[in-house]
């Protein structure tokens, strides 16, 4: 250091009000305790509610300076704080959706998950909220200085949709945190009946409606119970029709809602099989998960998923039901089931979370090195 001059602080702001959301919370959750110490910052903002992101190990970092904010995101409120100084002092702003700030002018590295909005804009309840969601997309990927990417097929939809230059991208594949197991105690149903899978909410991209379709028609002729975890009202844009559709199975349908880590991980432990019926995916964390826990997947050979199963999952057309019976028939078939769960257990060690980790640090690192 020269005499008589002091090196600037250098400060990361990081916007973590979805920290508790299902996907991105997931992202955020697992990637922040391995992130941080990579990071070359001298202070490091974290913007929330500190009850919502509750007492994380990572907030013990000295560096670490909590700002809280309770403005929801895609609020009007939301567009206010850079108005209100909450990115004052910024060097470098990582905002991991793309609801980035409108009237943020400085650096910016911005994770975008996946282009839904754009490529099924029918999937938002309204003309405005289709038209906003456009802009926060286009603006994000515009103003950011780097994009991080978790799939190729986002990459490329990136690029295709928003002729988005390949330098300005960085794909960061996710990964499962290191507590998620490879063995748990099985989960069984109160009656005994074996069971299918499906995590995730009723969105209609989830496509939850050609699995009810699809599992009406081998319902009897197979035993399974189809079991959905996931949240089932508030999520914005949920199919009521699909709700009141399972509710007419009866029995052989049962919505668990949102569960626990650990009810989840014990839910796949305990299913024949996984099922993941998306029109469109930027990348389908569930896959690892069920993988990682020998559970067979089922999922559709749409957006990102064929990129993250390779060869260890069984695909169908998502807009097929009659191909979707024929793969939920397939479960009746134990060695096919069991060269699907060998196969997923090879195939979910090729995605590593600190690889996720190291990538998007030296991405934020070289655009907080050229502050300093």
């Amino acid at each position: 250091m020269i005499k008589g001059k002091t090196r600037n602080i250098v400060r990361l702001t990081v916007d973590l009000r979805m920290y508790r959301h299902s996907g991105i919370g997931r992202y955020l959750r697992n990637l922040m305790p391995l992130l941080l110490p990579r990071i070359k910052a001298d202070r490091v903002r974290v913007i929330g509610q500190r009850e919502i992101v509750g007492e994380e190990d990572w907030l013990n970092d000295s560096r670490v300076e909590f700002v809280e904010e309770t403005a929801t995101i895609y609020s009007v409120a939301e567009q206010t704080m850079a108005l209100r100084g909450v990115y004052r002092d910024t060097d470098l702003l990582w905002a991991p959706h793309y609801n980035a700030p409108l009237a943020y002018g400085g650096r910016m590295v911005v994770t975008i998950h996946d282009v839904a909005p754009l490529a099924m804009p029918e999937i938002l309840g309204n003309t405005l909220k289709r038209a906003y969601a456009k802009l926060l997309i286009e603006r994000s990927v515009k103003q950011s200085t780097s994009i991080l990417c978790v799939s190729k097929f986002t990459a490329e939809e990136l690029t295709q949709r928003l002729r988005v230059p390949a330098e300005k991208m960085t794909v960061t594949h996710l990964g499962l945190d290191a507590n998620w197991p490879h063995t748990a105690v099985r989960h069984v149903e109160a009656d005994g009946l074996p069971y299918l899978l499906y995590v995730g909410n009723v969105k209609p991209n989830k496509n939850l409606g050609l699995l009810l379709r699809a599992f009406a028609k081998v319902m009897d002729s197979i035993p399974h119970r189809l079991v959905l975890a996931g949240r089932i009202r508030g999520v914005g844009t949920n199919d009521d029709a699909v709700v009141r559709q399972a509710e007419t199975m009866g029995k052989r349908v049962r919505f668990a809602g949102e569960v626990s880590d650990a009810e989840l991980i014990q839910l796949y432990a305990g299913a024949s099989a996984s099922v993941l019926p998306s029109l469109y995916e930027g990348f389908g964390l569930p896959l690892l998960e069920a993988m990682r826990l020998g559970c067979p997947v089922l999922c559709s050979a749409a957006g990102a998923l064929p990129e993250v199963a390779a060869g260890a999952a069984m695909y169908f057309d998502p807009r097929s039901e009659t191909q979707l019976a024929e793969r939920l028939a397939e479960v009746m078939s134990t060695e096919r089931m069991d060269t699907l769960r060998r196969a997923g257990f090879e195939r979910e060690k090729c995605f590593r979370l600190q690889e996720c980790a190291e990538q998007s640090s030296v991405v934020m690192n070289l655009l907080l090195e050229g502050r300093r």
